[in-house]
């Protein structure tokens, strides 16, 4: 078996003033490099805000938490059907005819009792389709972002507990 052997193209020689010129370019560049860093290290405003002391104010169009303000829900099925991942569990009855007539706060007539409304989160992709179908705008996505959970299960809010339904008093402005 023949060996190739490849001769190695001769560089030139590193002289005493080559050397010093890499060292100084070398250095010339780190130091630039460096005052760019520094400028935006020390030479801007702090961006960091200290939550939770200091809370952002999201936009009013913001997706966040899903909120469904149940007195005003005529359980028109709307937004389970315009959900795409079907996180939306509604179960409705219609209403005695010998019962009293009530109606949203738009004049919207209620014709079926709400006796489930559940929104699994962990599921929600956040598209807002099921917003934009309701017609008595009662479905909304609040700028209420702080509502981390440890299992999946507690991520299933029943808008029917009292406790859910105490939050209208803070999310909708009336």
């Amino acid at each position: 078996m023949e060996t190739i052997h490849l001769k190695k193209a001769a560089e030139p020689e590193l002289t005493l003033s080559q050397w010093f010129k890499n060292v100084y370019y070398a250095v010339k560049s780190t130091a630039v490099g460096m005052g760019i860093t520094f400028k935006y290290v020390w030479g801007r405003e702090v961006v960091t805000i200290e939550y939770p002391e200091v809370r952002e104010e999201l936009p009013s169009n913001s997706r966040s938490r899903l909120f469904n303000d149940a007195e005003n829900c005529i359980s028109c099925l709307q937004c389970a059907v315009a959900c795409p991942v079907d996180c939306i569990y509604i179960a409705a009855v219609k209403r005695p005819t010998d019962a009293p007539k009530i109606k949203t706060k738009d004049g919207t007539p209620i014709r079926l009792d709400l006796k489930q409304y559940t929104i699994d989160t962990a599921l929600c992709m956040y598209c807002g389709l099921c917003t934009t179908v309701c017609p008595t705008e009662c479905l909304t996505h609040t700028t209420d972002y702080e509502y981390a959970s440890y299992t999946l299960a507690s991520m299933k809010y029943d808008y029917l507990a009292p406790d859910i339904r105490a939050w209208r008093t803070r999310i909708v402005k009336s």
